[in-house]
């Protein structure tokens, strides 16, 4: 609630500096932040309320409600850090404490997709503190500010992008995603999806030197990325079996959509002030249309079959219809400002620029039929509290009123045409000629194996992690014994810190530093103090 009091109020709060924290930490709100700030504070209070209803009677509460805190406390934290260590500390917090929420049912998916998420945001971590720390070694500054200089190296840059694409869920850094938001809790989902991805958005924001100088290199390696997210969501969604797997392979789909707008920025600075504005507008139709989404899951499972389910799907339908692009959404809007500032694209980009919007809008209508379906034919969890849907039914009117609420809706939309609605259009018919022929042909699509192409060897020798081994009793020269716990295999961790603190050795020997500033020379007087 202060997050989005201070987000919402008319004059921006003055910047704070904390000079006796960390290396000296400032706090203030850009006008950049304050969109994401909004709909961040927006969903994890929802996501919160939903949290609490859901484990009301779980063991394990209070243990998921303290990683729930610290993942929003890292979130929010980070879109006001105007410092390097600040915002690393705060991207820290929030990527560590979410590994929690996604162990929390202590299963073996959830053990599986633990260690893929871990595994992922380690690397990420280590990427970006690497990142940060060649680039404020080399402009001596530490504000975050200083990472669009040109003084900084371009393997700085990107490395610092890599810790921000783990987090996206970047192809091919998103093994992790599916994994992780099919095994956390649905309000844990929607906040991975709807919040932290779009943290990885901001960083890339902050990091890049977008609308200054053109980078080609890193413009056609995004794009590679983006066509390839573009194409493969819809591929292994539509194979899933967990409606909350579909869901999470069609927020990769999203962020390639945006990844790509970064792209044609870095390759073309000057389109930057209309692509900025248009990637803001989709990151907050995509957050409140995904938490939605998320957070439906509950509500579909507390009802059984009937009436009142159908009415569930009905309202689902809402912000699955917004995802997919329908014309009047807030998912029509957002991708119509993007199209709008893509048209000033690199001359070349043009050609696929518009085959990758369609392609985006038909696999998302694809996903939202596929998680639609399985949801529809969803077990009836009577466990479940019917009040879980209160908070469904906040944040889909918030996939209604959310960019005016955000205040980031254009002035101005594009007049609705009919081939607005060919993407939809295509997807439903061949959805419904795909069930026919499945129908009389007698055909069962088999869902895959959670982790699509990582399932084949879900099954190998020692999935539970042993965090401790028990060391056999010793004796004891006064006849009492105790066992000792010790880490198993303690030097994989040491090695990674003294690999990545080796390599910030070379770098700033191989790299010269930043020249110190000239002394001015005393002005010279004909005083006889002076003489």
């Amino acid at each position: 609630m202060p997050a989005l009091l201070v987000a919402l109020a008319d004059s921006t709060p003055f910047p704070a500096r904390l000079d006796w924290l960390l290396l000296g930490t400032e706090l203030a709100i850009s006008d950049t932040a304050r969109p994401f700030l909004i709909f961040t504070a927006l969903l994890w209070g929802v996501a919160g309320w939903q949290l609490m209803r859901l484990l009301a009677h779980d063991a394990a509460r209070n243990r998921a409600t303290l990683c729930f805190l610290f993942a929003m406390t890292g979130n929010l934290g980070l879109l006001i850090a105007q410092d390097m260590a600040a915002f690393y500390t705060f991207f820290a917090m929030m990527s560590l404490a979410s590994w929690g929420l996604v162990l929390h049912g202590g299963g073996a998916a959830q053990t599986y997709a633990g260690r893929f998420y871990i595994a992922f945001a380690v690397i990420g971590e280590i990427a970006l503190f690497a990142g940060l720390s060649m680039g404020a070694f080399a402009t001596g500054d530490a504000r975050l500010s200083a990472m669009t200089a040109e003084t900084v190296p371009l393997i700085a840059t990107v490395l610092a992008s890599i810790g921000f694409l783990v987090k996206l869920g970047a192809v091919p850094f998103h093994i992790w995603l599916p994994l992780a938001h099919a095994a956390a809790p649905a309000p844990a989902s929607a906040v991975l999806s709807g919040a932290m991805l779009k943290a990885g958005l901001f960083g890339l924001i902050s990091v890049l030197p977008l609308g200054q100088s053109a980078l080609p290199e890193v413009a056609a390696a995004f794009a590679a990325m983006a066509l390839a997210g573009l194409v493969l969501a819809p591929v292994l969604g539509l194979v899933q079996g967990d409606p909350k797997a579909v869901l999470a392979y069609s927020s990769i789909g999203q962020m390639s959509l945006i990844l790509l707008g970064l792209a044609a920025a870095l390759a073309a600075p000057e389109t930057w002030p209309l692509i900025g504005p248009a990637l803001v507008i989709l990151a907050v139709h995509h957050a409140f249309a995904k938490a939605a989404l998320f957070l439906g899951v509950p509500a579909v499972w507390a009802v059984g079959p009937g009436a009142l389910r159908v009415g569930v799907i009905a309202l689902l339908a809402i912000p699955a219809l917004a995802l997919a692009g329908l014309p009047g959404t807030s998912g029509w809007v957002a991708k119509g400002a993007l199209k709008a500032a893509l048209q000033n694209a690199p001359e070349g980009w043009a050609i696929w620029l518009g085959a990758a919007l369609f392609v985006a809008s038909l696999g998302t209508a694809f996903l939202m039929l596929r998680a639609l379906f399985l949801l529809a034919v969803a077990a009836h969890k009577p466990k479940i509290a019917q009040d879980v849907a209160l908070p469904w039914l906040a944040m889909t009117t918030m996939v209604i009123f959310g960019l005016t609420l955000a205040n980031v809706a254009p002035d101005a939309t594009e007049i609705i045409s009919m081939t607005d609605f060919v993407p939809l259009a295509t997807a439903g018919g061949l959805a419904a000629f795909t069930g026919v022929i499945f129908h009389y042909a007698g055909l069962r699509l088999e869902p895959a194996a959670q982790g699509k192409l990582l399932g084949m060897v879900q099954n190998i020798p020692q999935l539970q992690p042993v965090p401790l081994r028990i060391a056999p009793k010793r004796a004891h020269p006064f006849g009492a014994g105790r066992p000792a716990a010790v880490l198993v295999k303690p030097e994989r961790g040491a090695l990674a810190i003294l690999s990545m603190a080796a390599a910030l050795v070379l770098f700033m020997v191989l790299v010269p530093a930043p020249a110190p500033a000239p002394v001015p020379e005393p002005i010279a007087t004909d005083s006889p103090k002076a003489e």
